[in-house]
């Protein structure tokens, strides 16, 4: 399994490329992953894994070959797209001296699926591709010159998709995406394990709107797609309701900038899933954002299903499929993106109707709980890539 995030980080890709390990290890296929240190979302090595590269370990009979990452600035893409080609090199290096029956590679790394593919191919193995972002549409979409790479770029991935043994997407639109793809191609959608909903359980049945001042809290990436300035703009109409923003990422000195003087919201830093359980505990209402573009459409934030999790109600801001999920089953409050003056009104009203809120927050529990269990997720996939390599385990 080729991917730039494991465990301990504790981001959508670390958790679905986590457990996606320990399911197979735990459907008798001997697994290794190859991955960086540790960095994320600080972008400095954790304590503890900051040794001679590669470090190769044991970890609960998963083999895991940890790589030196190169660190660059956030906001330095060109910078960033070479630290990724590194990465990508340095696993098809470690593939090729050890070949497997089978390779996993996974975004959002844009080079690993054709670096995954080339190693399979070389070794003569089956080759799955775990597709959660379409990160090469990133730079256009966000209004930067391409001279064209971009073309390249989505001719390369396309073919990449078309030519896997397995393509396996986070969402519907992304498997749209790829209108030429192999006779095996199913979305695995991103979910919650047994194990958060088991810890969030009692935070599910912790009251919420009982006085004082409401809390409206994010949680997650400060990037470019999440377009959190909005939610500082809708933060500003809603005076008497205090804002928490927990996270990190290229985005925080500009959110910081737009804080400025706004005495109802905090930028607070990235939490552990412990101090998590925490601040949704606090919270009365959950929100989150992706801003307007057309490659947006197919997104669906997998801090959604945490957030239901936790039996607060949430209020989404976006466009796409996923506004046909949470309408469809009723389990958020959905707006369109990039309107603040929406999105404050829909906080506003739902602050003021606690028997409503609260109904929300419970119906969106019962869905992870029904639908966006991992554990189910992840045999779906085990059985969809067992059926294309039978002789791989």
């Amino acid at each position: 399994m080729l991917t730039p995030n494991f465990r301990p980080e504790t981001n959508a890709a670390a958790k679905r490329l986590s457990a996606m390990a320990d399911h197979f290890a735990r459907a008798g296929w001997r697994v290794s992953v190859i991955t960086h240190m540790p960095h994320y979302p600080q972008h400095v090595i954790h304590d503890g894994f900051d040794r001679t590269s590669p470090d190769v370990r044991d970890e609960a009979g998963i083999t895991v070959v940890r790589i030196r990452p190169w660190i660059v600035r956030k906001d330095a893409l060109a910078l960033r797209l070479l630290s990724e080609s590194l990465f990508a090199l340095q696993a098809l290096a470690h593939v090729l001296r050890r070949p497997p029956s089978l390779v996993l590679a996974s975004s959002p790394f844009m080079f690993l699926g054709p670096v995954g593919l080339l190693a399979a191919r070389c070794t003569g193995s089956r080759f799955v591709w775990d597709v959660r972002d379409l990160t090469w549409l990133y730079p256009k979409a966000a209004g930067r010159r391409t001279f064209g790479v971009d073309r390249l770029l989505e001719a390369l991935m396309r073919f990449t998709g078309r030519s896997a043994d397995v393509l396996v997407t986070a969402t519907h639109g992304l498997l749209a995406y790829f209108a030429e793809r192999p006779q095996r191609a199913a979305t695995i959608p991103n979910g919650v394990s047994d194990e958060v909903l088991q810890a969030l359980e009692p935070v599910s049945r912790s009251p919420i709107l009982t006085g004082g001042r409401p809390h409206v809290v994010y949680t997650g990436l400060f990037g470019y797609n999440h377009g959190l300035l909005t939610l500082i703009e809708a933060a500003k109409l809603l005076g008497d309701v205090d804002f928490t923003l927990v996270g990190d990422g290229p985005e925080r000195d500009a959110l910081r900038a737009a804080a400025d003087g706004a005495m109802n919201v905090t930028i607070a830093p990235y939490q552990r899933f412990d101090d998590l359980c925490e601040t949704y505990r606090g919270a009365d209402v959950l929100v989150s954002h992706v801003r307007r573009n057309p490659i947006f459409l197919w997104t669906q934030p997998a801090k959604l299903w945490e957030y239901m999790a936790s039996g607060r109600p949430v209020v989404h801001a976006g466009e796409g499929e996923v506004i046909d999920v949470l309408e469809g089953h009723a389990i958020a409050r959905t707006v369109p993106p990039d309107d603040a003056r929406a999105l404050a009104r829909a906080l506003g009203d739902l602050l003021a109707d606690p028997e409503e809120a609260r109904a929300l927050g419970a119906r969106g529990r019962t869905f992870v709980e029904t639908h966006r269990r991992r554990e189910t997720l992840m045999a779906d996939l085990i059985s969809l890539v067992a059926a294309s390599a039978p002789e791989a385990r």
